[in-house]
C-alpha cells in the first residue's frame, strides 16, 4: 500500500511527495472543468495539468502534454524509445487522467516524436553560463586554462575565474 499525503488525498504519491496543498488543487480539477461550461481551453489546460501529476516528473520531463483534440491528448515524445514505453503504458495514463479529471474527458493518448517541443519545454539548464569580461578571460586565463586535460575540471576553473571577475566588477567600471 502506498503511503498518502493527506488522508483525504485522492492520489498515491507514486514519485516524489508533493505538498498537501498541490493535491488540493488537483481535487479541485473536475469542480473547474464543471464550472468552465465545456471550455475547450479550461480542458485542454486541465488535462495537461492532470498528466503531469500522473505522469511523475521523469516521464514529464521528456514527453511534454501538446494538444487535446477532441478526446485525443496529444503527447510529444522526446525519441523512439520513450514514445514507444508511453504506448505501452497508456491505458494506465488514461485511467489515471480520467480519474483525476473525473470524468472520461480523454478517450485516446497519441504520442508522437517531437524532441523539438520536448527540449523547447524544459526549464533553461543552470549549468548554462553566460560569459562576461571575455577580453580578460581570453587574455589571461585561456591559456592557463588549456593546461588542464580534464574537461569538466577546465570548465569549472573558467566559470569559478569569470564569476570572481564579475564580482570584482574588472573592466566594467562597476
Amino acid at each position: 500500500m502506498r503511503k498518502r499525503c493527506c488522508s483525504n488525498s485522492p492520489l498515491p504519491i507514486p514519485h516524489s511527495l508533493l505538498p498537501c496543498f498541490m493535491y488540493s488543487l488537483l481535487k479541485m480539477l473536475p469542480m473547474m472543468l464543471r464550472l468552465s461550461g465545456d471550455n475547450e481551453e479550461v480542458r485542454e489546460q486541465a488535462t495537461f495539468v492532470a498528466w503531469r501529476a500522473v505522469a511523475g516528473p521523469q516521464v514529464a520531463y521528456n514527453c511534454v502534454p501538446f494538444r487535446l483534440y477532441q478526446k485525443r491528448l496529444v503527447i510529444a515524445a522526446l525519441d523512439l524509445a520513450w514514445k514507444n514505453q508511453m504506448e505501452r503504458l497508456s491505458g494506465q495514463y488514461l485511467f489515471r487522467i480520467n480519474s483525476l479529471l473525473g470524468g472520461p474527458y480523454v478517450t485516446f493518448i497519441e504520442f508522437r516524436i517531437d524532441r523539438e517541443t520536448v527540449l523547447g519545454s524544459r526549464p533553461p539548464d543552470p549549468k548554462r553560463f553566460e560569459w562576461r569580461h571575455t577580453e580578460e578571460i581570453e587574455a589571461e586565463l585561456r591559456p592557463a586554462a588549456g593546461r588542464i586535460k580534464d574537461d569538466s575540471l577546465r570548465e569549472q576553473f573558467l566559470r569559478a575565474a569569470a564569476k570572481s571577475l564579475e564580482r570584482m566588477g574588472a573592466g566594467s567600471g562597476e
